[in-house]
């Protein structure tokens, strides 16, 4: 009877601690590339604020670009300095799902999409709506 005890007591030990360190490998890869997408959120940010917008326009995703020239190629940097982007500088938190992510900022909500191995901002600007989407100045799909 006491035997019993003691495997019980060793089998549950183990399981628990297969299922922590499963927990601990999934928790880490189910948000590859946050770093990267937040560290991309404040370039961005960092541009704006510095009024370089030709480099905050690579930052952007075509779809962002295209929304933005509205059909006038090549206005993106002048037509994204005449925004109203918040100033951000401090990640409060970064999310990465799939090829796309969000980052909190600590005046703004950046989002953004992998293209091959950079991440690329498709909106910014944005202001939480309750339940609906966010509101951006910067926006592509």
């Amino acid at each position: 009877m006491v035997r019993r005890r003691s495997c019980t007591r060793a089998a549950t030990v183990g399981t628990a601690v297969v299922l922590g360190a499963v927990a601990l490998t999934g928790c880490s890869s189910l948000n590859p590339g946050t770093d990267d997408a937040a560290k991309t959120a404040q370039e961005f940010h960092s541009a704006v604020a510095a009024g370089d917008g030709e480099t905050a326009c690579n930052l952007l995703a075509p779809s962002a670009v295209e929304e933005l020239e509205d059909g006038a190629p090549g206005a993106c940097s002048d037509k994204l300095l005449e925004l109203v982007i918040p100033g951000a500088s401090q990640v409060t938190d970064s999310k990465a799902y799939g090829s796309n992510a969000q980052v909190l900022m600590d005046q703004d909500t950046v989002f953004l999409t992998r293209s091959g191995d950079t991440w690329k901002v498709t909106a910014a600007g944005c202001t939480p709506q309750g339940e609906s989407p966010y509101d951006c100045e910067v926006k592509g799909s």
